[in-house]
C-alpha cells in the first residue's frame, strides 16, 4: 500500500470514530510489530507464582481482576518466575480508565526491559504446560459450577524443570480432586514423586485423576475396537492398550482417562481368553470359535488386562455427582457384565448340545435288525387288512412325428442403388451467383 493510501486509510477511521454515535462503540484493532499475530501462549510476563497463596499459578489474562485485586510492587517477595525462580515485581495501571496493561518483571531488571534468566527451551515448555492445564481449568469452571478450581505448585520447586506440570485442585464441599494433565511422556520416578506428593499434601482421601490427551500418541495407542450389547443394544467402543505408567497409576488407586474436547473417555479392563471345558461340553466342530471370548474387569481396569476400553461421556457427568464419580459409566459397566454372564450361558448351551448331537446322529443312523425266523414271524403277525388297488394306467398312446416343412424360400436381392457422383469443390461456389464468372 502506497503513502497516500495509507494516510487515507487513517484519517478515514479518524472521520468514523468523531462520527459514530453515543450507542455506537469504536473497538480498536490490536496489531502486533512486523504484521504477525500474536501467539496463543502467554508471555513470561503474564505468568507468576503466588507464595502468599499457596503456590496459585496466575495468569493475567485469565484473571482480569488481578490489578486492582493484588497488592502492587514487590510484596514482600510474594511473586515469583514460573521458569527461573526469581522474584517478580507486579506492575499495573495507574487508574482505573489507563490504558497500561498488568504485567509481572524480573527484580533485577531495569525499567523497561525484562530478561528471564531460565534457557529459551524451559520458559516455551513451561508456557506450553500451563496453556495445557489452564485451558482444562476453564473447561472444568463450566461443568463445575460452584466448585473452587485452582492451579498450584510447590513454591520450593518455583524454578526448577519439572517432569510435570502444577495439578489443578478442585475443592466442593468435603471433597478434594487433584487433576494432572502430562504433556510428555511419563516415567516412574515422576509417577511415583507425583503420587507421594498428593497423598502427603492432601490426604488419603483425596481423589486423584489423570487427564490424557486423546489426540496424543504418546498416551493413546489405539488397538481397534471392540462391539458391545449392553442392555441388548449394539454398541462399538474404542480400545487402547495402556502405557506402564497408566498401568502403574490405576495399581496404586488413582483414576484415569482420556478428554477430547468436551467428552471424557472412562476405561475398563479387557481380558480374552477361552472358556474352561466343563463336564459334558464338546467345544469342538462349528462351535469351537464360540470357545474365546473375554471378559471385563471394573469400576478400573485389572492388573492383566491385554487392552482397555474406553466409554464416552459428557465432562458435565463428573460433576453431577459427589467425589468426582463417573456414574453413568460405571452403570454401562455393569451392563456389559451381565452381558458377558449371559453370553457364556448360552454359549456352553450351545457346547452341550454339540456333545450330545453325535450320539444322536449315530442312533438315527443304526438300522432295524432282521427277524432271524421270517415263516414264524409271519405266522405270528395278524393278517394285514385288505386294501383296494388302484385302477390300472391306461396304455400309453404313440405320440405322432412333428411334420417337417419345407425349408423357406430364399429372400430377394435388394436392388441396387447408382452411387451419385461428389461434385468437385470449389471456392467459387461460396460466392454470391452474381459475382461467379
Amino acid at each position: 500500500m502506497t503513502r497516500p493510501a495509507t494516510l487515507a486509510a487513517t484519517r478515514s477511521r479518524r472521520v468514523a470514530a468523531r462520527t459514530a454515535g453515543p450507542g455506537q462503540l469504536t473497538i480498536p484493532v490490536k496489531r502486533s510489530r512486523g504484521g504477525r499475530s500474536r501467539s496463543k501462549l502467554p508471555r513470561m510476563s503474564e505468568l507468576a507464582i503466588d507464595t502468599g497463596d499457596g503456590g496459585r499459578v496466575i495468569d493475567l489474562r485469565r484473571e482480569p481482576d488481578a490489578a486492582g485485586r493484588l497488592p502492587r510492587g514487590k510484596a514482600a517477595g510474594r511473586y515469583c518466575c514460573c521458569a527461573c525462580g526469581a522474584q517478580l515485581i507486579f506492575t499495573g495501571p495507574a487508574t482505573e480508565h489507563s490504558g497500561f496493561t498488568p504485567r509481572f518483571r524480573h527484580d533485577t531488571s531495569t525499567p523497561g526491559t525484562d530478561r528471564c534468566s531460565a534457557p529459551a527451551p524451559r520458559q516455551a515448555d513451561v508456557q506450553a504446560d500451563l496453556t495445557v492445564i489452564l485451558d482444562l481449568r476453564d473447561q472444568l469452571v463450566r461443568a463445575l459450577p460452584g466448585a473452587t478450581i485452582c492451579l498450584q505448585i510447590d513454591p520450593h520447586l518455583a524454578g526448577q524443570r519439572w517432569d510435570l506440570p502444577p495439578a489443578l485442585v478442585v475443592r466442593r464441599g468435603d471433597d478434594v480432586v487433584v487433576i494432572d494433565r502430562p504433556r510428555r511422556l511419563l516415567t516412574q520416578p515422576a509417577v511415583d514423586a507425583r503420587l507421594q506428593a498428593v497423598r502427603t499434601q492432601y490426604g488419603q482421601k483425596a481423589i486423584h485423576w489423570w487427564f490424557f490427551d486423546r489426540t496424543d500418541s504418546l498416551h493413546y495407542e489405539a488397538a481397534g475396537t471392540v462391539n458391545v450389547r449392553p442392555h441388548g443394544k449394539p454398541d462399538t467402543h474404542h480400545k487402547v492398550r495402556p502405557t506402564p505408567a497408566q498401568r502403574q497409576i490405576i495399581k496404586v488407586g488413582s483414576a484415569v482417562c482420556w478428554i477430547t474436547q468436551d467428552t471424557v473417555l472412562i476405561p475398563y479392563g479387557g481380558h480374552p481368553g477361552t472358556y474352561p471345558v466343563l463336564e459334558g461340553e464338546d467345544w469342538s466342530g462349528e462351535v469351537a470359535s464360540w470357545a474365546r471370548d473375554w471378559k471385563i474387569s471394573h469400576p478400573y481396569p485389572g492388573d492383566g488386562a491385554a487392552w482397555w476400553g474406553l466409554i464416552p461421556v459428557p465432562l458435565l457427568v463428573l460433576g453431577q455427582h459427589t467425589g468426582f464419580r463417573p456414574a453413568p459409566a460405571f452403570h454401562l459397566m455393569a451392563a456389559l457384565e451381565s452381558a458377558q454372564h449371559g453370553r457364556e450361558a448360552h454359549r456352553r448351551r450351545l457346547a452341550l448340545d454339540n456333545a450330545q448331537r453325535p450320539a444322536a446322529e449315530a442312533h438315527s443312523a443304526v438300522p432295524d435288525p432282521l427277524p432271524l425266523d421270517a415263516s414264524a414271524d409271519q405266522a405270528a403277525r395278524p393278517p394285514a387288512p385288505s386294501v383296494p388297488l388302484a385302477p390300472a394306467a391306461a396304455p400309453t398312446l404313440p405320440v405322432p412325428p412333428r411334420p417337417v416343412l419345407p425349408p423357406a424360400p430364399p429372400h430377394p436381392p435388394l436392388p441396387r442403388v447408382p452411387a451419385t457422383p461428389r461434385r468437385r469443390f470449389s471456392w467459387s461456389r461460396l460466392l454470391p451467383w452474381r459475382w461467379r464468372r
